[in-house]
């Protein structure tokens, strides 16, 4: 298990921090290469964009976590604009990075199709990410059960939870990190062969939907209730609706590149 700091020459940064701003800097590489290489798209440009997409994601996935931590921001109102203190919710974050990327794209005359289509692996790596740092500070940790012998050893062990507190739990965090590294395979291989054009961001953003919705049947950490499920299942499900929409448009190709 990752420690929640990883050395960094004279740096400490948290491990949580690093990985999710190592996949960042992957996903906007990588999409800069290929669109240079696939329309001849302006590197500029293509950065442009993709920074608009991060800040919009970042804002957005801060007010996610607002919603679904609200019982406790309700009584600390001061708290929401610290975003150093951490806590951002990935359904925000998706939805802001492709609301920023959309307007990005319009302003710098590019094809929103095909930068989106460079982010394919994005999703699945970010979750990746996300949840290899969550491994390590003990964040969306497992539900606790009563022994661990009642259940499979695959499916439970002894872990933290973000307070410290040891108990037999649902390993949450590790099905988690194995969902998200299936559906980066998955997300390798449809560029690898070139299917589904145009339209292989949506499936492997929902194939990581549909993974963090079952794994949300394992997790502990406190999120509002709806219903027999939490709420954070809720927006999975409605990620998974919107990207089955994605899927079912037909892809286009995108026009030229008319200028930067």
């Amino acid at each position: 298990m990752p420690g929640p700091y990883t050395p960094l020459g004279p740096w400490t940064p948290p491990t949580f921090t690093l990985t999710l701003a190592l996949a960042i800097l992957a996903c906007a590489g990588w999409g800069i290469v290929r669109l240079r290489v696939s329309i001849s798209a302006p590197a500029g440009a293509v950065a442009d964009a993709y920074l608009a997409a991060l800040a919009a994601g970042l804002l957005a996935a801060r007010l996610g976590h607002v919603i679904l931590n609200w019982n406790y921001f309700a009584d600390h109102l001061d708290e929401i604009i610290r975003l150093q203190s951490g806590g951002l919710d990935w359904h925000g974050g998706a939805l802001g990075a492709l609301a920023g990327l959309w307007l990005a794209a319009r302003w710098r005359r590019l094809p929103f199709a095909a930068l989106r289509d460079a982010l394919t692996p994005a999703p699945p790596l970010l979750a990746l990410a996300a949840w290899w740092g969550c491994w390590a500070a003990a964040c969306a940790y497992g539900r606790e059960v009563e022994a661990l012998w009642q259940h499979p050893a695959l499916l439970v062990a002894e872990s933290a939870d973000i307070y410290g507190i040891v108990a037999p739990r649902y390993r949450a965090q590790e099905w988690g990190l194995a969902l998200a590294g299936l559906a980066l395979l998955i997300a390798l291989a449809l560029l690898v062969t070139g299917w589904l054009p145009r339209r292989r961001f949506w499936l492997t953003l929902l194939l990581v939907s549909l993974g963090l919705f079952a794994v949300g049947f394992l997790r502990g950490d406190p999120v509002l209730p709806f219903g027999p499920l939490r709420l954070d299942q809720v927006f999975d499900l409605a990620l998974a609706g919107l990207s089955l929409a994605g899927l079912a448009r037909p892809g286009r190709t995108p026009p030229a590149i008319r200028g930067v």
